[in-house]
């Protein structure tokens, strides 16, 4: 009787799905703001893809399973639409055809030919598979024509910038003029044209000329803490206010906490750090305050045009007790105890709240990796 029932609704469904074709194919389900319901067919299905609500429509079983559409052997008709779906090959198919592989299926689940799923033959025909294939491939050769026609006019409007960087050949053919960011050896290059717009002193600066500064800063000395918190996720600042003119401030250290995408926590300092003084007009030399800030970019002009980091429009500032703000060798051992702990080899037995480590052998690769940051911070330094 169940089954009467649940047939009778997938029937009614693919009665309506075949009377609007021209709006293309429709499965039953929107959640989450995803899934196969067309909402030009079922306008129920906007509240699943719009506002992220789950909406599935009865049915028995679904034309677009890729069991259903190619045959047994193909897809799982045991694990649901989800994890064996072909709605999207459903989609190369004309308005005629997908009407006459409609109708045949919803003719096999009035006789019954789905009552036993043991074997399933395909929905699909011979020639309707190749054509879905043909199309797919057709699709692939338009797409790849239409990049290498971008590549190739992204590679004439950088002509110049190639000129000067040889080396760089394909980043430009990847990325000039397009919203990306690409994180290199040494720093990061913003290659979206609005982003030049939050940079200050590159208002007057050309599109190629905003490259060739991000270009020239790579490797370069900058306050690459900031640099790190602009390209990821700044947590807070603390610092010990050193200096109070007029309209500015300057920070003794200032320590920062950031965060990467994926969670792992990441510390530092920067030194001598001039601030906005709007927000901290209450403090004086020798205070200590903890905030957040906005991190941004700017060109500094002392040894050519030069891509740097700053803090600027601070909020939630407030006092706190005064305290040491970590030494440089004490950053250095926290950036090694967690190389440690992300490459050791007992990490995927580690709960992270209790090192398993052998405490000597621990102590010992803290020390020689202590000793090697240092030894090659003194040369560069020396340099």
């Amino acid at each position: 009787m169940r089954n009467k029932q649940v047939k009778k609704a997938t029937v009614d469904a693919l009665s309506l799905m075949i009377r609007h074709t021209d709006k293309g194919p429709s499965g039953f389900w929107t959640d989450d703001y995803e899934g196969c319901g067309n909402p030009a067919i079922f306008p129920e299905f906007e509240d699943g893809l719009k506002r992220g609500r789950l909406v599935q429509k009865e049915h028995y079983l679904c034309p677009w399973n890729t069991a259903i559409m190619y045959g047994t052997g193909h897809g799982n008709i045991s694990t649901g639409c989800y994890y064996s779906c072909s709605i999207e090959r459903a989609k190369y198919l004309s308005e005629q055809e997908l009407k006459n592989i409609l109708t045949r299926f919803k003719t096999r689940l009035e006789n019954g030919d789905y009552d036993n799923t043991d074997h399933l033959p395909p929905l699909l025909t011979v020639s309707e598979v190749k054509r879905i294939e043909e199309r797919i491939l057709a699709e692939q050769s338009e797409k790849k024509r239409c990049e290498e026609h971008k590549r190739q006019d992204r590679l004439k409007k950088a002509a110049a910038l190639i000129a000067k960087y040889p080396g760089e050949e394909s980043l430009f053919a990847a990325y000039y003029g397009e919203n990306n960011c690409v994180i290199a050896e040494g720093g990061g290059i913003l290659f979206d044209p609005a982003s030049q717009a939050d940079v200050v002193g590159a208002e007057k600066l050309s599109y190629n000329e905003y490259l060739d500064v991000q270009l020239a800063s790579l490797g370069r000395h900058h306050r690459s803490c900031f640099a790190k918190c602009f390209f990821n996720n700044p947590l807070g600042f603390k610092g010990q206010i050193e200096k109070v003119k007029e309209k500015y401030i300057c920070f003794k250290r200032v320590f920062i906490s950031g965060m990467f995408p994926d969670g792992e926590t990441f510390y530092g300092k920067e030194d001598h750090v001039w601030m906005d003084k709007s927000g901290f007009e209450e403090f004086c030399v020798g205070d200590s305050v903890a905030f957040e800030a906005e991190v941004y970019r700017y060109v500094k002009t002392g040894n050519g045009k030069l891509i740097d980091y700053g803090l600027r429009n601070s909020t939630g500032i407030q006092q706190i007790e005064a305290y040491e703000l970590p030494s440089d060798d004490e950053l250095i051992m926290q950036e090694v105890k967690q190389v440690i702990c992300e490459t050791c080899f007992l990490s995927d037995r580690c709960n992270r709240n209790y090192c398993t480590m052998d405490p000597k052998q621990k102590r010992l690769l803290e020390r020689e990796m202590d000793h090697a940051i240092k030894a090659r911070t003194d040369g560069e330094t020396q340099k």
